[in-house]
C-alpha cells in the first residue's frame, strides 16, 4: 500500500521523522510492524491509490486531547521509516 510500493527517498524519510518524530515511546518494532500490517490490510482492498492519498486519520500514537491529523499514506510511510 505504501505510496504504490515505491521506496522512500532520504529526503522524504528525513521530513517524516522530523514531522512525526522517532519511534513512539512504549512500542516495540514488532508491535509497530504488526500495526503497519493491520493498517495496510484494513485499507488496501477497499480504496484505489488515488483515494488512499486523500484519506486523513488521527495519529494513533498522539495521546493529546486533539490528536494530530496525518494522511494515511504518510502514516504508513512513517511507520516504514521507523522499521528500516
Amino acid at each position: 500500500m505504501a505510496a504504490e510500493n515505491q521506496s522512500i527517498t532520504p529526503a522524504k524519510r528525513k521530513r517524516l521523522l522530523k514531522t512525526y518524530g522517532p519511534c513512539p515511546a512504549g512500542y516495540t518494532y514488532d508491535e509497530l510492524e504488526r500495526f503497519l500490517d493491520l493498517l495496510c490490510g484494513m485499507y488496501s482492498d477497499l480504496y484505489t491509490c488515488t483515494e488512499l492519498r486523500n484519506i486523513v486519520v488521527h495519529n494513533p500514537f498522539d495521546r493529546s486531547e486533539h490528536p494530530q491529523q496525518i494522511k494515511l499514506l504518510d502514516l504508513v510511510d512513517w511507520l516504514e521509516c521507523l522499521l528500516i
